[in-house]
């Protein structure tokens, strides 16, 4: 190629000055061979004459002083694929300080302008800093109360669904019965507005609060237990898990037993990472055993099983070691089938889940037979509110143990995947105080409520859609029952607290102001502004 003047390379020649360009190439005073420094002669070279600044210079298409840049050279294949292994490195490389980074933010989103990358550089400079400093203290404060917010409106949501549910149930077999459905609710919902006020009241307790009281709550709730052998115990469908009580109707200690086991479990959890071994220890897993054998007693196996998802929730996270684990999980499972085989309903219910072709459609196949038509009946978005069809005298436990399926009926699928989603979220809320908190109390306790609640859930779900056989298992915030609809909104008031005290939630939630105070800070200025004028 031939230079301008200027010294800048021009285009490509046409076709017709290649015959030209290689007979230049071949001249004599362009093909001269310099002497190496070894004095021997080397290859070909081409010599490049002096000349001046003002003369334009002319390269010989192939010499090694034509600059890479001047001349378009195909590349070799080695070279491309060299080139392409090299730019997915970096892409992998790119991808995975990418995701580094959103792992931290999501584990820590409170420290989400302070993310390192894994090489140890700041992650801020790869993302443009904002310009006001509210906006990022008010966007830092909506982080460090997410799991506040997320758990308490969750909650309200499965209550007040639990509610519609209860009364849309109730208004058939209460008036069915003789009796009045509007009075019978207003009960339920006196359950509902202690819970909602106990758990409030809980939430705003300290830390240091909860393993002091949990002794004396479990004490209490192993004596209120014991009065279910007692004359004033109820035996419902042959469990004697209920006590009489006057002017309230029944009521169930098995389930604050589930709240007592949760709080102590927590302090147990803690002596067993420290490897205490004392005797106060030792008495205290006797408390805890004392627990639910007197559960056990009653013959309540359902409450059982949530018994002992509490304790292997807050033992899994408390350092135990796995082969112990599945061990107790062997002798748990001999229990459970020990305790099955001695009772005959027990058996029969195993038997109809395992043989649904041959079980009794008037017996022991009646209610999972129903349920399941239930479910089918609702489609994609339900029959309506009110409308379920099974509730009419086809599902004797339409209001508790099967009150899934009649949910499924009225709302379809679009409403029960709704619950399940709320009852996903309580339970992503448990793993992030797990993540966001250090000390071995909350993570056990926490855990230990987490496994009791969503658990529950999903045995509960279970059971409806035909997974597991009938245990007696109600669906928590949704099913109805009073003292058990209590504990639930005790132990999620236990989360709540845990949640006030996530590092930089406590200072958000004090700074942050309420509804009232957001409105009178629009309202007030502009009176003022009228005022003026």
């Amino acid at each position: 190629m031939v230079g301008h003047a200027s010294g800048r390379p021009r285009a490509e020649d046409p076709p017709g000055e290649a015959t030209a360009r290689k007979t230049s190439a071949k001249a004599p005073e362009q093909s001269t061979k310099q002497p190496s420094r070894s004095g021997k002669q080397s290859g070909p070279r081409t010599a490049r004459p002096r000349q001046s600044s003002n003369s334009p210079r002319r390269h010989v298409k192939g010499s090694p002083s034509q600059a890479p840049s001047q001349v378009p050279q195909k590349a070799s294949p080695r070279t491309v694929g060299s080139r392409g292994t090299s730019q997915i490195g970096h892409l992998r490389a790119a991808w995975g300080r990418r995701l580094a980074r959103w792992g931290e933010r999501l584990s820590r989103p409170w420290e989400g302008s302070k993310a390192s990358e894994p090489d140890g550089s700041s992650a801020q400079r790869h993302r443009p800093r904002r310009s006001g400093g509210a906006d990022d203290s008010a966007q830092r404060s909506e982080q460090v109360t997410l799991t506040y917010y997320c758990l308490l409106i969750s909650t309200l949501v499965l209550e007040t669904f639990g509610l519609i549910m209860v009364f849309s149930v109730q208004s058939v077999t209460v008036a069915a019965n003789g009796g009045n459905a509007f009075t019978d609710f207003a009960k339920y919902l006196v359950f509902a507005v202690v819970g909602t006020v106990g758990m409030i009241g809980v939430s705003r307790m300290p830390l240091s609060w909860f393993p002091r009281v949990s002794w004396v709550v479990l004490g209490l709730t192993i004596a209120m237990q014991c009065l279910v052998f007692t004359p004033i115990g109820v035996n419902v469908y042959g469990n004697r898990n209920w006590i009489l009580v006057p002017g309230v109707g029944t009521a169930q200690p098995s389930e604050f037993i589930k709240v007592a086991l949760a709080l102590v479990l927590g302090t147990l959890a803690t002596w067993y990472t420290a490897k205490r071994r004392d005797r106060t220890a030792v008495a205290g897993w006797v408390g805890v055993a004392i627990a639910i054998v007197a559960v056990l007693g009653g013959q309540d196996l359902g409450t059982v099983i949530i018994l002992v998802l509490i304790v292997a929730g807050a033992l899994w996270v408390g350092g135990m070691r796995k082969r112990w684990f599945a061990l107790l999980g062997v002798l748990g499972l001999l229990l459970f089938a020990g305790a099955s085989l001695l009772s005959a309903n027990r058996r029969a219910r195993i038997i109809a889940w395992l043989h649904p072709e041959g079980a009794d459609p008037t017996g022991v196949g009646y209610q999972p037979k129903h349920g399941m038509w239930a479910l089918g009946t609702g489609g994609w978005f339900g029959v309506g509110p009110g409308s379920s069809r099974q509730k009419w005298g086809y599902l004797t436990q339409a209001d508790s143990d099967y009150i899934f399926a009649v949910l499924g009926e009225e709302f379809g699928l679009v409403g029960t995947l709704v619950v399940i989603v709320l009852f996903a979220v309580i339970g992503g809320c448990c793993l992030r105080l797990m993540r966001r908190h250090s000390t071995t109390y909350v993570v056990a306790t926490t855990s230990a409520i987490g496994a009791w609640i969503v658990g529950q859930a999903i045995i509960n779900m279970s059971v409806v859609t035909g997974a597991l056989p009938v245990l007696g298992v109600p669906l928590p915030l949704v099913s109805r029952g009073g003292t058990a609809l209590v504990s639930v909104l005790l132990a999620i008031g236990v989360l709540l607290a845990f949640a006030r005290h996530e590092p930089g939630a406590q200072e958000a939630l004090s700074t942050s102001p309420g509804a009232l105070r957001r409105s009178l800070a629009v309202i007030v200025p502009r009176r003022n502004r009228a005022r003026d004028k």
